[in-house]
């Protein structure tokens, strides 16, 4: 069982400390809304995890698939389809390195639509996701 404990940094009014009981994670917010900007945001560190996650799930996968993945970047970000008031969307722009067809650059699609962080916090995975060749 995954379980991290987050802890307030004493002085600080933003900043904390996420303890993962093998590493330490600083969690802060910008200057321009109080904080000392001494680590990322919280949105910021779930991006990360999100992308993190994306990238590991097609690399599990790509031996077995036999893919020649050279190189893989996932950009996530945060769009407001229906505007600021709407509900945010999550968007991957995964960028593929390597000699790929279409039809593995789809199926790396799917793959990435199966990434466990994404169904740990929204349940089944819906994103605006893009494949591209580099």
């Amino acid at each position: 069982m995954a379980q991290v404990t987050i802890k307030q940094v004493v002085g600080l009014k933003f900043q904390v400390q996420a303890d993962t009981g093998s590493h330490q994670i600083v969690c802060d917010q910008p200057v321009s809304v109080g904080g000392n900007d001494g680590g990322a945001n919280p949105k910021e560190l779930v991006l990360a995890g999100l992308g993190a996650c994306t990238i590991q799930t097609i690399m599990i996968v790509a031996p077995r698939r036999k893919w020649d993945i050279q190189d893989l970047v996932v950009n996530v970000g945060i769009t407001f389809p229906n505007g600021a008031s709407g509900d945010p969307a999550v968007t991957e722009d995964i960028v593929v390195t390597g000699n790929l067809t279409q039809a593995e650059l789809d199926d790396i699609k799917r793959t990435a639509e199966k990434c466990p962080v994404y169904k740990l916090m929204f349940g089944s995975k819906t994103l605006i996701a893009t494949v591209t060749k580099k």
